[in-house]
């Protein structure tokens, strides 16, 4: 060890006696203080700015250093990317241009002493690397309250695998030819190669695999980030190794003379014992993850975790379906995006159950409707298949026709489109993607909600059909598809776990096992037959969601009197400059905000990101409600309205009316009305849970979203709904505030970092340089 340390120490006084490791640093220490400098204001600002600028910023700490999009650690690795090569470029090749390495050979020490006292030196290097990125983070320190000191250790321990993986393959070139500048230019491209090596070869079944595992930019982001695994790490100590031994058997081939095979044997050997290795660590059962992060960023949430817990009784599959002529295939869905897919989707969820199975089946579909046939006349669907194949350099064999793949799967129920199939014993459930938005993946909210489908039965919800009421599946602007079953939208119930049906109670009873029942709207009068049925559901304490429209309010009178409730006469009027009168925005109450707690977090979000602290739901054509407590119900409000904008009109109005912009009469009511009302009463151990409301318009598709004034009717209405889960569905996955939100800094402490970070830092290291240099000369 005596001998690696002074061969060591040789070496540095060769590194540090030159002016171009100095001249790095310094120029180093600039750009990253330039890059964190940039972060640094870019958060500061929208701080300061606060409104939605304030989303941006979820964890200081991390959005500032190592965030893949914002990161100035992740700016700035592609600099150490060129300033290793010519650093490691002339540790071996110097002293063969210079015949220097004839001496070390005829010196008592062994060729292993040689090569790592090198690397120990350039380990040192290494570290001065490492050490200016602390700089950094000690000045982020000082602005951010409460910054995540563990992950900043974990980002700096990932900093050093990497560059300690640059100095062995720099040095193992730097062996193979006596020319500094070839040594680095064939650095430079091994380097190259290693960085790009996940995207060669992905469409290649055979070596899709081998590549991807020796992609080191991916596992660098993994461990800077702070989600350190057995995988990754041995991935570094396996090339760090492979190149120390290469270069050991490379330069001892100068000292004894052996044949080409026992040569070749001993650098196959390395390789074999690395790729065995590599394997053996790769695989899920053996790897160990750990997420440094103090709130476990890169972690699932407890929720989900418990559900995959109790998926303890055998191998979980997961299958992608993928069609070739989806505008979206391209967009992950390619073959040779197959090991991106694990990693970004599925990773997190094998982290915790490593014997889930994934297989991808490709196939071609097109409606008969398709553009493509007008595009491509005369030609067949696997005609067209084939040439949207060639054009993206897919191999067509791997695609299944219609025929084939609606052996395995009801493509048509999922319109053709790209979607999962999670299957668990005899189980199985249908998990989307989403064209329409930014992200098409599925999130944590709809995998969960498909997990939990394996181990308990989803909740259903049936919409009566008689009376012509609302249902869940039309796309008529007045039904109800787009919050209940719209199979495109990410929100709808029928994503987040719920099943949906019609019933009509003519002729027979009601399903068992109801979630909940929906009357939205009846338009024709129901049998006393059907209204008996649905008193008898109400009595057995079976949920239910009533909207009425107040032109329609007798047909279900009986229902709400059984209730309680009396539909008040008149109707909502709040007049508007451009809207009709009959728009009316009622206000969420405390409880309706308290509905769960994933829309009282969104709720919150509101608040702080956009002022909001009134929270309107639209309503169009509404009534209101008087009450009483009856049978051990419980009643309370969900809406009501504000009797300064809004107020009851007595006499009937016009459709033509209620365009302008109406005036209060004298006979008009005002007070604070109440549109929307939940019931509950405990009822055969089981709290019952029924919701009234004096409108069926507000969760129609054109009602649920808009802005001035922001509406929140999807949300109401969607954990309305939800409630009938009693929160088995959705799965909570929110994630709790993070504790480096805040900067504890004044503007002007800016300036000041930027002063020491780019002039009085850099100065120093470029004295220190100059005096040990000058030094150096005097002596």
């Amino acid at each position: 060890m005596k001998k690696i340390w002074n061969i060591a120490k040789n070496e540095l006084y060769s590194l540090f006696y030159s002016p171009i490791a100095w001249i790095i640093f310094m120029i180093f220490m600039v750009m990253i203080s330039a890059s964190y400098i940039r972060g640094l204001e870019s958060f500061f600002r929208f701080q300061r700015q606060g409104g939605w600028g304030l989303s941006l910023i979820k964890h200081l700490t991390f959005d500032i250093t190592v965030n893949p999009k914002a990161g100035y650690f992740m700016w700035e690795l592609g600099s150490l990317y060129i300033f290793f090569p010519l650093l490691t470029m002339g540790l071996i090749s110097r002293e063969k241009s210079n015949g220097t390495i004839k001496l070390l050979y005829s010196s008592p020490v062994r060729i292993r002493d040689i090569v790592l006292g090198k690397y120990l030196a350039i380990l040192v290097i290494t570290l001065c690397f490492v050490a200016i990125c602390a700089i950094t983070m000690v000045a982020l320190s000082f602005c951010v309250v409460q910054p995540d000191y563990l992950l900043m250790l974990g980002t700096l321990g990932g900093l050093f695998l990497l560059l300690a993986t640059y100095a062995a393959i720099g040095l193992f070139f730097s062996s193979l030819t006596t020319y500094q500048i070839v040594a680095a230019l064939i650095t430079f491209a091994c380097l190259a190669f290693l960085t790009k090596a996940g995207e060669l070869w992905q469409e290649v079944d055979i070596v899709r695999g081998i590549t991807y595992y020796l992609n080191i930019g991916s596992k660098t982001g993994y461990l800077m980030r702070g989600l350190y695994n057995l995988r990754d790490i041995c991935y570094f100590l396996i090339i760090i190794t492979c190149f120390l031994c290469f270069t050991i058997f490379r330069t001892r081939a100068f000292t004894e003379s052996v044949s080409r095979w026992k040569t070749a044997s001993r650098y196959i050997a390395v390789i074999a014992m690395a790729a065995i290795v590599g394997y053996v660590t790769s695989r899920p059962s053996v790897n160990i993850y750990s997420d440094l992060t103090r709130d476990q960023m890169h972690t699932i949430t407890k929720p989900t975790r418990e559900v995959l817990a109790k998926l303890n009784e055998g191998p979980l599959e997961i299958t992608l379906y993928a069609n070739l002529l989806d505008n979206m295939f391209v967009h992950g869905f390619k073959p040779s995006q197959q090991n991106e897919t694990m990693t970004y989707l599925l990773e997190p969820y094998i982290r915790f159950k490593p014997d889930i199975k994934v297989n991808f089946v490709y196939y071609y579909a097109l409606d008969t409707a398709s553009y493509y046939f007008k595009n491509f006349p005369g030609m067949t669907l696997r005609q067209i298949a084939e040439k949207q194949a060639a054009g993206m350099r897919v191999n067509f064999k791997k695609f299944l026709s219609p025929e084939e793949v609606k052996k395995l799967a009801d493509i048509e129920a999922e319109e053709l489109r790209h979607f999962f199939v999670i299957k668990y014993k005899d189980r199985s459930v249908v998990v989307r993607t989403f064209p329409k938005d930014n992200d098409i993946w599925p999130s944590e909210n709809e995998i969960t909600a498909g997990l939990k489908s394996m181990i308990m039965d989803r909740p259903k919800i049936a919409f009566l059909a008689d009376g012509i009421a609302r249902g869940p599946f039309s796309d008529r602007q007045r039904d109800y598809k787009f919050i209940a079953a719209s199979k495109i939208d990410r929100e709808s119930l029928l994503n987040q776990g719920y099943l949906f049906d019609t019933v009509k109670l003519e002729g027979r009873q009601l399903p068992d096992h109801l979630a909940g029942l929906v009357i939205a709207d009846v338009r024709k009068p129901l049998s006393d037959d059907c209204l008996e049925k649905i008193s008898q559901y109400i009595d057995r304490g079976g949920n239910l969601y009533l909207a009425v429209e107040p032109d329609r309010k007798e047909l279900v009178a009986p229902l709400l009197q059984k209730l309680g409730l009396q539909f008040r006469k008149g109707m909502l009027i709040q007049p508007h400059t451009n809207n009709s009168s009959d728009l009316v925005y009622a206000e969420l109450t405390p409880k309706a905000q308290q509905l769960s707690p994933q829309f009282e977090r969104f709720l919150y979000d509101e608040h702080r990101f956009s002022g909001d602290s009134v929270f309107r739901i639209a309503l169009g054509g509404s009534g209101s409600f008087d009450y009483v407590q009856k049978d051990g119900f419980l009643v309370e409000p969900l809406l009501k309205t504000n009797p300064q904008l809004i107020w009851n009109r007595i006499r009937p109005v016009s459709a033509d009316s209620l365009q302008l912009k109406l005036s209060r009469l004298s006979e008009d009511e005002s007070s604070s009305f109440l549109p929307a009302l939940k019931l509950t009463r405990m009822l055969n151990g089981k709290e019952q849970r029924i919701f009234v409301a004096a409108d069926a318009d507000y969760l129609s598709e054109s009602y649920l979203i808009g802005r001035n004034p922001v509406r929140y009717n999807y949300g109401f209405g969607f954990w309305c709904f939800s409630q009938f889960s009693y929160g088995r569905y959705p799965a909570n996955t929110v994630r709790p505030f993070g504790k480096d939100v805040t900067f504890k800094i004044q503007a002007s402490a800016i300036p000041w970092q930027k002063k020491i970070l780019y002039w009085i830092i850099p100065a120093i290291i470029g004295l220190a340089g100059s005096a040990l240099l000058i030094r150096r000369k005097r002596k």
